[in-house]
C-alpha cells in the first residue's frame, strides 16, 4: 500500500535537510546580526530532538502522549522559540498590540507548563495525570493561537502569508500523526516502509514549514532593504533641498551686500565728500559750523568703515582663511595707525584653500577684532604677535601681546567683554581660551571648525 522507502533513510534525509537550514539560520545571524535566526536555528534543532524522542516513545505500547518529561520540555521550548519566532518576523508589538500580549501570555503559559512538568518528574506522578496536564495546558494554547492567527492574518504584511502557509503545514503534519493512531493496522511503523511511522508525517509538516519560513524572512528581508533605500533615497533628497536652501541663503546676502555697496556705500561717500567740501567753501567765515561739519565727515567715514566691514562679512566670495588673514593684517594696521604697538604676524607662508562657513567667518572676525581693540585700550603694550595655523578641519587664531596683563579668574568672575568673546566663539562651535598674568602680558587662543582643508 505504501511505497518502499526505508523509514531510517527518509528521516536521515529529512534530517539532514533541518540540519542544514538550522546551519543556515546560524550563518545568517553571523552576517546580520539579529535574534531571530538563532532562535530559527535553536527551534529546528529543538523539533529534530523531539522527532528523535518521539519516535521512542511511538515505539511504546503504554504510550501518551505528554507523559516524557524531556520530549514535554524541549517541545514546550520550541512554542516558546516559534512564538518568538512569529513576533520578529511579522513585527507583532507594532502592528498588532493585543496579539503581541496575548502571544506572551502563552510563553507565559509554557514556561509554567514546563515548571509543573519537572514538578510532576521529580515527584514521580503518573502517566495519567502527566497526559491530562499535557493536554490542559496544549489546549490553552490552542484558544490563544484561535484568537491570534486571525488578527495577524488581517495584517496583510508581507511575512504573515509564508508564515501561516508554514504553521498550516506543520499544524496539518501533528493532525495527521495523531490520526495514524486510530488505524494501528495501517500503520504499523514498518521500517521498510517510511510512511507507516507517525514521525514521518510531522517531519514533513516541519520541513515544509521551514521551507515556508525561510522564504518568509527572505521576503521580509527583501522588504527591509526596499524601505532602507526608500529612507536613504529620502534623505538624499532632503540634503538636496537643504542644500538649495543655502544656496538660496548664500545668494540673498550676497544680494544684501551688493545693494549696500551700491546704494549705501556712493550715498555715504557722497556725505563724506560733501562735508570736506563745505569745510572748503566756507573760507573761515563759518568757524562755528567747522566742527559739526567734520563730526559728519568723520560719522560717515566711521559708517563707511563699518558697512565695509559688513559687506565682507555677508558676501560668500570672501570666505576663504587667505581672504581672512588679508583682512585681518589689513585691519590690525588701521587699528595700531596712530599707537606706538608694533605689528608682528605669522600666517600661513602658502595658499591655504580651506574655507570657513559663513555663520562662522562673521563672528569670529567680530572676536578678533575686539580683542584687538582691548589691546589698544588696555594693554599697555608694544609689541602684538598675530598667528594663525590651519591644520585639518580647524583654524587656530593667536592673539598675543607684552602688555600689563590681568589676573584671570573663573569664568563666573570674568567682565561682560571676555563673557560676551566666549559666547560669540561658542556659538559658531570654537574655542576660546585666553592666558594672562599681571606684568606678563596676555595670549588669546580662538579655535574655529573649518569647511574644508586642501593644501596646495
Amino acid at each position: 500500500m505504501f511505497p518502499a522507502i526505508p523509514y531510517p533513510q527518509l528521516r536521515l534525509f529529512f534530517d539532514g535537510m533541518l540540519s542544514m537550514m538550522a546551519l543556515y539560520a546560524l550563518f545568517s545571524y553571523t552576517q546580520h546580526r539579529k535574534p531571530i535566526y538563532w532562535q530559527y536555528a535553536l527551534y529546528i534543532l529543538c523539533m529534530i530532538v523531539t522527532f528523535y524522542w518521539d519516535d521512542i516513545d511511538y515505539g511504546k505500547a503504554d504510550y501518551l502522549p505528554g507523559t516524557n518529561f524531556k520530549v514535554a520540555a524541549v517541545e514546550s521550548l520550541a512554542f516558546l522559540l516559534y512564538i518568538r519566532f512569529a513576533i520578529l518576523l511579522i513585527d507583532i508589538p507594532r502592528l498588532d498590540p493585543l496579539s503581541h500580549k496575548i502571544l506572551r501570555a502563552m510563553n507565559i503559559i509554557l514556561a509554567i507548563e514546563i515548571a509543573v512538568d519537572l514538578g510532576f518528574y521529580l515527584a514521580d506522578a503518573t502517566n495519567v495525570v502527566k497526559s491530562n496536564t499535557y493536554i490542559f495546558f496544549r489546549c490553552l494554547l490552542a484558544l490563544g493561537a484561535l484568537v491570534v492567527v486571525p488578527r495577524i492574518l488581517k495584517l496583510r504584511e508581507v511575512a504573515v502569508g509564508y508564515f501561516i502557509a508554514g504553521s498550516l503545514f506543520f499544524v496539518l503534519g501533528c493532525l495527521f500523526a495523531l490520526t495514524t493512531n486510530f488505524f494501528p493496522q495501517i500503520f504499523d511503523r514498518n521500517p521498510v516502509r517510511a510512511l507507516s511511522f507517525p514521525v514521518t508525517y510531522m517531519e514533513i509538516g516541519v520541513v515544509l514549514e521551514v521551507l515556508c519560513f525561510t522564504l518568509g524572512m527572505s521576503v521580509q528581508n527583501r522588504k527591509n532593504e526596499l524601505d532602507k533605500i526608500q529612507v536613504q533615497e529620502q534623505l538624499i533628497e532632503q540634503l538636496l533641498e537643504n542644500e538649495r536652501k543655502q544656496s538660496a541663503l548664500i545668494r540673498i546676502r550676497d544680494d544684501i551686500s551688493r545693494d549696500l555697496h551700491d546704494e549705501l556705500g556712493a550715498d555715504l561717500s557722497s556725505i563724506s565728500v560733501m562735508s570736506y567740501a563745505a569745510i572748503k567753501q566756507l573760507n573761515g567765515s563759518g568757524a562755528a559750523a567747522e566742527p559739526t561739519i567734520n563730526l559728519i565727515g568723520e560719522t560717515s567715514r566711521k559708517v563707511i568703515t563699518r558697512m565695509r566691514e559688513i559687506i565682507w562679512s555677508l558676501h560668500s566670495v570672501h570666505n576663504s582663511v587667505d581672504n581672512f588673514t588679508f583682512r585681518a593684517k589689513e585691519t590690525a594696521y588701521t587699528l595700531f595707525e596712530h599707537h606706538p604697538i608694533a605689528l608682528h604676524f605669522d600666517f600661513p607662508s602658502q595658499e591655504v584653500n580651506s574655507r570657513i562657513p559663513n555663520e562662522s567667518r562673521r563672528n569670529l572676525f567680530l572676536v578678533y577684532k575686539e580683542i584687538l581693540h582691548n589691546i589698544v585700550r588696555h594693554s599697555q603694550a608694544q609689541n602684538v604677535f598675530i598667528s594663525i595655523v590651519v591644520e585639518v578641519g580647524n583654524l587656530a587664531l593667536t592673539i598675543q601681546d607684552d602688555g600689563i596683563g590681568f589676573v584671570h579668574e573663573e569664568k563666573e568672575n570674568l567682565g561682560n567683554g571676555l563673557v560676551n568673546l566666549q559666547q560669540r566663539t561658542n556659538s559658531f562651535g570654537g574655542k576660546f581660551l585666553i592666558n594672562s598674568l599681571p606684568g606678563e602680558g596676555t595670549t588669546v587662543i580662538i579655535d574655529c571648525p573649518l569647511a574644508g582643508h586642501i593644501q596646495e
